[in-house]
């Protein structure tokens, strides 16, 4: 036991010499509050915004690239065509995708509309899917 006690202190011996300008601190390649934030949302935990439309056409529905850029933007597309037991009425429907708009405003910030539109031009350029 008192062959341990030895050895330990002299092992400890290193630490003391350290130089106290040695800090951590910030320097070309280090920060004193470093961030470890994910480049994209993390949204799995949060339910998606639906967004209620009446045709399909230039949404790129069964488009893996479209599906992910939806995801990663927080919302879905819900398809309603009039005469479903599910569908209200047109005025309903403005009014559900206000709320819906606004809530995709506030989780992807007031442009949107168009990093969606050009994400949309890149995921159909990618696959070559022009038809839908």
């Amino acid at each position: 036991m008192k062959y341990l006690v030895i050895v330990f202190l002299l092992m400890s011996i290193p630490s003391f010499a350290q130089d106290d300008d040695l800090r951590f601190g910030n320097t070309a390649t280090t920060n004193k509050s470093p961030t470890n934030k994910p480049k994209h949302k993390e949204l799995k935990n949060k339910r998606p915004i639906q967004w209620v439309k009446n045709n399909p056409e230039g949404l790129l529905l069964g488009n893996k690239c479209m599906q992910d850029v939806t995801t990663d933007m927080g919302f879905e597309y819900v398809i309603q065509h009039k005469g479903q037991s599910s569908y209200k009425s047109e005025v309903a429907r403005l009014a559900h995708n206000l709320t819906a708009k606004i809530g995709i405003l506030f989780r992807n910030g007031p442009f949107w509309k168009f990093k969606l539109k050009k994400r949309r031009k890149e995921c159909r350029e990618k696959t070559g899917d022009y038809v839908g």
